[in-house]
């Protein structure tokens, strides 16, 4: 039961820790404002990559056609891009090809905190929440690029 408790109230922390770095305002590729309101009742991607990584230039398109099917099998899921570029040009010019959202170049202290608070080593990475925030796939490009139809890919 003590376990159970400690779970519990580390996953509760992760819950908040991650809220509060996501509270903020996200752009889509046309400019177009979106808060974590908006987000309310959604899956969420995390999706960490940059320009420069060739496996992240590899796995973006598949990533691409695969959040595309899951909107189109109906279900609440969006995508936020954590760039992993070294320059703000470079992440611009990125995220020109994705359809989802980013997080700013600006809040780039929220970027390197996100990467640590999921326990990211590597990109490109995708980690999924459920709509209250909680993580249940840290590791969830293996299952977006091999396993679409089994979303939300939990673990």
């Amino acid at each position: 039961m003590k376990v159970f408790l400690l779970v519990a109230l580390v996953t509760a922390a992760a819950a908040v820790d991650i809220a509060g770095l996501l509270d903020t305002t996200f752009y889509d590729r046309d400019g177009n404002a979106v808060t974590l309101d908006d987000l309310k009742g959604k899956y969420i991607g995390l999706y960490f990559s940059a320009s420069w990584c060739g496996p992240c230039r590899r796995f973006t398109p598949k990533l691409i056609w695969t959040y595309n099917e899951v909107l189109k099998a109906g279900h609440n899921f969006q995508i936020i891009w954590v760039s992993r570029c070294s320059s703000e040009s470079a992440s611009n010019d990125f995220f020109k090809k994705m359809p989802w959202v980013r997080l700013p170049w600006s809040e780039s202290h929220k970027i390197r905190d996100l990467f640590s608070l999921t326990k990211q080593r590597y990109i490109p990475a995708l980690t999924i929440l459920d709509p209250n925030l909680n993580v249940i796939n840290p590791q969830a490009r293996y299952d977006a690029e091999y396993r679409p139809n089994n979303f939300p890919w939990r673990k």
